[in-house]
């Protein structure tokens, strides 16, 4: 994926100079000639690093640099700078900025800079995104204390009634049908706490597998399956359907079921989300292309604007009202599919829906162990 960088400057044959001397090293140039339209831009496309001059007509370099790090506090900055304002250069990287240069630009300083700035923004990134998945997981522990609640009752009542047998068995009467009676009631009885615990149990160790970071061959269709009918229950209204269509050959992948099912997860919510009406669908569709297994997932909610498109995978972007979104469920996604050499793109129209397309290598054969 090639390296995405913003040029700020109001000088446009530098601004040329410098897009010609990065596309031609294969990174992806927009440029801006202040600091009003790089924030326009900012907000319609995403950008990995911005190169910011720091005198500017208008709004200044410092004061862009300031809108950029409240708005998209990921986005890397390099302040570009004449010696005269190399006190202003590194107020700027107190504001937040990585690095400056100075002018006349070094093509090599400039792309090794960029490259560098890229780099601590990738880290940045996946240290977001681990700590997400940590906060989600932090209730496993309160979880397994519930459960281990829940297994000390039914075996509090199974230790009754193995030393009400012990009783019975000590009777000199033992015989006698009344007894055999209450054996067998008491048999019973620790029969099926027994089978409440065992119920308990597998829960526990379902869970436990869904927080595997293992590699496992999973087999995409039932994980769905499982995954859509817990989602129902938790739709308590009719306004929002759900519709499968699974290819019954669909080959099985190497991946982590936990990650799976977060990916899925985070798809379906958001769709669920962007639903407004009560005739809401979401469409859930796996397919073979070539050597790749294929999610879509598609509803029939607002669509998302073209112009937001561009970041929906950003962290801490998100399209959602303030406080009912955190802007890294997509971001997650994408780094998880990433991980496992897939992609994923997003395809909308607004007031039409949105399709969500996940593509995963299809696994060879030999070698992983089978999911069960």
């Amino acid at each position: 994926m090639k390296i995405k960088v913003l040029l700020v400057d109001d000088e446009v044959d530098l601004v040329n100079v410098l897009a010609e001397r990065l596309t031609i090293r294969d990174f992806e140039v927009s440029k801006a000639y202040s600091g009003e339209e790089a924030l326009r831009v900012l907000g319609e496309i995403g950008i990995d690093v911005v190169i910011l001059d720091v005198m500017l007509p208008g709004m200044d370099g410092l004061a862009t640099l300031r809108e950029i790090k409240k708005k998209i506090p990921l986005v890397e900055v390099i302040m570009l700078t004449g010696h005269g304002t190399l006190e202003t250069a590194v107020e700027g990287m107190k504001l937040g900025a990585y690095d400056f240069l100075f002018k006349p630009v070094e093509s090599q300083n400039l792309v090794e800079k960029i490259a560098k700035a890229y780099r601590r923004k990738s880290e940045q990134e996946d240290r977001i995104r681990n700590a997400e998945i940590d906060r989600i997981m932090g209730p496993v522990g309160d979880l397994a204390a519930g459960i281990a609640h829940e297994i000390n009752n039914p075996v509090a009542i199974m230790v009754e009634e193995a030393g009400w047998i012990d009783d019975l068995i000590k009777d000199e009467d033992f015989s006698r049908p009344e007894n055999l009676d209450e054996l067998k009631r008491s048999m019973q009885k620790i029969r099926s706490q027994g089978e409440r615990c065992k119920e308990i149990t597998q829960k526990l160790l379902s869970f436990a597998r869904r927080s595997d970071p293992r590699i496992f061959e999973v087999q995409i269709n039932t994980l769905i399956e499982e995954l859509v009918t817990t989602y129902r229950r938790r739709l308590q209204s009719g306004a929002v359907t759900i519709i499968t269509d699974l290819e019954p050959l669909l080959p099985v992948i190497k991946a982590s079921p936990s990650d799976m099912q977060q990916v899925i997860l985070n798809i379906l919510n958001n769709a669920v989300d962007a639903i407004e009406s009560d005739k809401g669908v979401i469409q859930i569709r796996t397919r073979i292309q070539e050597n790749w297994a294929v999610i879509d997932i598609a509803d029939n909610g607002q669509g998302i604007p073209n112009a937001q498109l561009e970041r929906i995978f950003d962290p801490f972007f998100t399209t959602k009202p303030v406080g009912k979104g955190t802007g890294l469920g997509l971001s997650i996604c994408y780094g998880i599919v990433k991980k496992l050499g897939g992609d994923i793109t997003v395809e909308s129209q607004v007031g039409i829906g949105t399709t969500f397309h996940v593509r995963l290598p299809i696994a060879q054969a030999g070698g992983i162990k089978t999911e069960h």
